[in-house]
């Protein structure tokens, strides 16, 4: 048996197993310490929070003398000795640049389909007074950026010092439920993924999407959905943070899965919902013909990239008549996501009541789903700040308002998996939504008014505090990665073992 290692970041390499690093577990952007570095991408992620030194364990991965400066990808020839819940994954789909299509003379149906609301779930009364609601638009119209907060030198390290918190009824074990019903929405992410993986694939290969595949992700999801959507919802979060870059299959996933989240909460009938989900499923499908670094751009469109980007609805109807999709919501879905109320979307200008309402939805989940995930090397924008950006659009008329709204009602002012600060002084992550205070969402305690780190983490409803408790409320939202927090681990423990 060989002797671990110390080595520095700079000799870190793809197939190395490492056992240690030089910062506490929970201010890393890894679950486990001890696992298989398998991307480089992973050896960035580290250097963004501050790991300056490693241990490796020679007889589970390569060691230092074993990598040659010349094969900066040994990982081929190593033989993988860790667990699927210690690698990280990046779907990387190879694909040849094809040749865009013209864009296709394609009749619309300009009817307006409101999707019909159901009588348990249909909006409030407008004489019923919302204390609660999010401020009004025109308050948040210029957002300012979120403060961010430098860290101190001392809240770095772990206090050795700091006794256990008393574990209270809100910070318990989770109910055996509540364990059964993430982990089923666990399970039914991860077989949609593999489905939409397998689907991008073919699509890519030329084979047109079958609809059995398709009947049979969006009846799972949405299955999982209408019995549980909190699970769904904190699984997406949990998604975002850990998925390094997102992909065709993943991002048509996770807008499927949050369109139909917003669309049950308005009260859509369970026919209209399945046609939201297929749509959702197939919105991008067209990216398929373009070339690949346009969907994976690190830079700012050109006027040449902007106008073959714009074919992709296009490009994706003319794939949907390969597949016999005949359905007038599905079909409208792919043709409109990206037009806009205002009439300055494309690819046609469409405006006000020309426009689905399914469509619409799906192109506001999109353009949120754009902004928090990571794509290309771009940073994912904090939910806070992509929520108060969407009120901004509303104001601009992008979308509809109404829209924004009830999104925001699904979503809460602060999306599950932010970090937020409290009048307190103490740091917390939010893990719940309150549909009727969005201002006050369950929350996890991390760290005390003085930087101390709880080890056992404090778990609050902030709408349902104990009587005579002093009031605990959110003051701003904060950035993870300048406060070197690593908030996916705060979030459901039972999702580790997630995608």
């Amino acid at each position: 048996m060989r002797p671990v290692k110390t080595i520095t970041i700079d000799q870190l390499k793809p197939g190395m197993f490492i056992v240690g690093m030089d910062q506490a577990w929970f201010r890393t952007p890894f679950f486990l310490h001890k696992r298989l570095i398998r991307h480089t991408e992973d050896i960035e992620l580290l250097r963004q929070y501050g790991i300056r030194e490693v241990k490796i364990d020679p007889d589970r991965g390569l060691d230092v003398e074993s990598v040659s400066s010349e094969d900066p990808s040994p990982l081929s020839n190593t033989q993988n000795t860790a667990s699927p819940s210690q690698a990280s994954h990046v779907t990387q789909s190879a694909s040849t640049e094809q040749t865009p299509l013209p864009a296709s003379s394609i009749k619309m149906n300009t009817a307006q389909p409101l999707p019909p609301v159901s009588q348990e779930n249909a909006p409030k009364s407008s004489n019923t007074q919302d204390t609660s609601a999010p401020p009004q638009s025109s308050h948040v119209a210029q957002p300012t950026p979120t403060e961010q907060i430098p860290l101190p030198a001392s809240c770095i390290e772990m206090n050795a010092a700091q006794p256990l918190l008393p574990v209270s009824h809100e910070n318990g074990p989770k109910s055996s439920n509540t364990r059964v019903q993430a982990a089923a929405a666990q399970e039914t992410y991860r077989e949609a993924a593999c489905s939409m993986e397998r689907m991008f694939e073919e699509l890519e290969a030329g084979i047109v999407p079958r609809p059995d595949t398709l009947r049979t992700v969006v009846g799972n999801v949405l299955s999982r959905v209408l019995d549980d959507s909190a699970s769904m919802l904190s699984l997406l979060s949990l998604q975002k943070m850990k998925r390094f870059d997102r992909t065709l299959s993943s991002h048509a996933l996770d807008v499927c899965t949050l369109s139909l989240i917003v669309a049950q909460d308005l009260g859509v009938v369970e026919g209209d919902l399945e046609a939201l989900g297929a749509g959702a499923l197939l919105h991008d499908i067209g990216y398929v013909r373009l070339p690949r670094n346009l969907y994976r751009r690190t830079h700012d469109l050109t006027d040449q990239e902007r106008t073959l980007m714009q074919q992709h609805s296009a490009l994706g109807l003319a794939i949907l008549q390969d597949s016999q999709e005949d359905r007038d919501a599905v079909v409208r879905i792919v043709a409109e996501h990206h037009e806009y109320i205002n009439g300055s979307g494309f690819p046609h200008k469409l405006k006000g009541d020309s426009l689905s309402v399914l469509a619409q939805l799906v192109g506001l989940v999109d353009t949120y789903d754009g902004m928090v995930s990571r794509r290309g090397g771009r940073p994912a924008m904090l939910p806070h700040d992509a929520i108060r950006q969407l009120f901004r659009l509303g104001d601009t008329g992008q979308f509809a308002k109404d829209l924004i709204r009830a999104m925001i009602g699904s979503l809460g002012v602060y999306p599950i998996g932010s970090l937020v600060l409290l009048n307190t002084a103490e740091q917390a992550v939010v893990v719940g939504v309150s549909h009727t205070q969005r201002l006050k969402p369950a929350v996890k305690i991390i760290t005390g008014p003085h930087g101390e780190s709880y080890l056992t983490p404090i778990q609050i409803d902030l709408g349902n505090q104990a009587a005579g408790d002093s009031e605990r409320i959110i003051k701003k939202a904060l950035d993870p990665l300048q406060e070197r927090v690593n908030v996916a681990m705060f979030l459901n423990d039972i999702h580790e073992e997630a995608a």
